[in-house]
């Protein structure tokens, strides 16, 4: 009798773990098909180049100078903090005893959970308010202080999974280090590193908050310069969803599924690199 008992309590938590299990993907499914059901079909070939429509009258439009500035962004936000990301994750791994990897390791976690608002308030401080102007580069600034951590710490992670053997038989070749950590090991540990800046490039895609302080947008108009102001698409979402007109409440909901695809597409990559990594 007591054993069937157990039975039952088993297989009845069992039950409920799996429900909840169930339950905790439901929002996300909810979001995706609520995106997908709403701005699919604004989604064409000349809705990602023109730009958007103007509130009230004319045909057409799109999302061009928000992608546009969205992967200008991204780009000076990898080159920018990616770098910084990357070394900060190869030290970390590999001078891990030391005091100044343990600080570090311990803000960059601290900086995951950092308000990006903060960031974006930094940035205007530095970048804006001297040029007396919103700009790209503050935006870029902002975005590369917020994926540092993601990569370092996913770089470190990554450096960590290659074997002992593997590191002494990269330096028993004679090379110097950086050779060695930036061409034979980097290669062992390449999957690890190109999740780690897929992740930070899904992380900077996203962000809405630093922007509203540092680039401003600049609905139709296309990239002008570095000391400009630019668009971004989480910025398009964002004004166009608060505006009261709604042919921009379109355009917002067909942003809103790019931003999402792009989203989707950069976790399936990194989730098979993952997937696929062997040593």
């Amino acid at each position: 009798m007591r054993l069937n008992k157990r039975k039952i309590m088993d297989k009845l938590m069992l039950g409920v773990i799996s429900a909840l299990a169930v339950a905790s993907t439901i929002p996300i499914f909810a979001i995706i098909i609520n995106v997908y059901s709403e701005g699919a079909r604004q989604i064409t070939p000349n809705f990602l180049i023109d730009p958007p429509p103007p509130p009230i009258g004319g045909k057409g439009g799109g999302i061009g100078p928000a992608l546009v500035g969205s992967l200008i962004l991204i780009s000076l936000t990898l080159l920018i903090g990616g770098s910084i990301g990357f070394f900060t994750g190869l030290y970390l791994s590999e001078f891990s005893h030391t005091r100044l990897a343990q600080y570090t390791q311990m803000f960059l976690q601290i900086m995951v959970e950092f308000p990006t608002i903060i960031v974006g308030l930094f940035a205007y401080m530095i970048l804006v308010a001297p040029l007396k102007r919103f700009n790209a580069l503050a935006g870029a600034i902002a975005l590369s202080i917020i994926i540092i951590p993601y990569v370092a710490l996913n770089v470190r992670e990554a450096y960590k999974s290659i074997p002992y053997t593997l590191k002494e038989a990269a330096f028993s070749l004679g090379v110097s280090a950086p050779i060695a950590y930036l061409r034979i090991l980097l290669s062992a540990a390449r999957r690890g590193v190109l999740t780690a800046l897929l992740i930070g490039m899904a992380k900077a895609a996203g962000e809405t908050a630093p922007l509203l302080l540092t680039i401003l947008g600049t609905t139709f108009t296309y990239f002008g310069g570095l000391d400009q102001p630019i668009n971004a698409i989480p910025l398009l979402i964002y004004n166009f969803a608060l505006s009261p007109y709604e042919k921009w409440h379109q355009v917002a909901w067909g942003a809103a599924a790019v931003l999402l695809t792009i989203i989707l597409v950069i976790f399936v990559i990194s989730r098979l690199m993952v997937r696929e990594a062997k040593i």
